[in-house]
């Protein structure tokens, strides 16, 4: 190809750059059987009865910004399971408190006591969280906990003194009939 670039700015073109070559960050991958074992593992766990609320160690393998990937074996959930499974723990599910980013909460190799929040064992998806139920329960009982989207907090974002008396709808009524009536229509001038 033809260029106006010297050989040293060609050679820095083509290099990637610092930040990155545009391609998503490494993070493990399973291999295509640990994969099948894994999807095995967590339909058994799914028809298990394991306690929801039984806090087990799990690893944390990767950190993505919207979250933390946890390694963790599931024989620690129930008797008769074996294997382990990935799951995630949303940024918002890593404390009661706030979380700025993941890795101001874990790192990668760390060991953390998660519970699993939810199975998807049709979309092969795991929901952890690091938060103790009663701890979700006490901070609103609201799924996630602030920050981002805002889905589901709407109903109650405001006071009920901030969204004025809940017979809003009568006192406007009675207001609208002391007011003078007006009709809409054409204006007929004639010359």
């Amino acid at each position: 190809a033809v260029t106006m670039r010297s050989e040293e700015a060609e050679a820095r073109a083509g290099a990637p750059a610092a930040g990155g070559d545009g391609k998503r960050r490494a993070r493990p991958q399973r291999s295509g059987g640990d994969r099948e074992a894994q999807r095995t593992t967590l339909v058994n766990l799914a028809a298990s009865s394991y306690d929801s609320n039984k806090m087990v160690e799990g690893e944390v393998v990767s950190t993505p910004d919207f979250g933390a990937f946890v390694r963790f074996d599931t024989s620690q959930l129930a008797e008769g399971l074996t294997g382990e499974l990935d799951g995630l723990c949303h940024i918002s599910s890593l404390t009661v408190a706030r979380a700025d980013s993941v890795t101001g909460v874990v790192k990668v190799g760390d060991k953390v006591q998660i519970r699993i929040k939810g199975l998807d064992a049709e979309g092969g998806k795991v929901s952890l969280s690091m938060i103790a139920e009663g701890d979700e329960q006490q901070r609103g009982g609201r799924e996630g906990g602030g920050g981002g989207g805002g889905r589901g907090r709407q109903r109650d974002m405001f006071q009920g003194y901030v969204k004025g008396p809940a017979d809003w709808a009568d006192q406007l009524a009675s207001f609208q009939e002391t007011q003078p009536k007006f009709k809409n229509g054409p204006v007929v001038i004639q010359k």
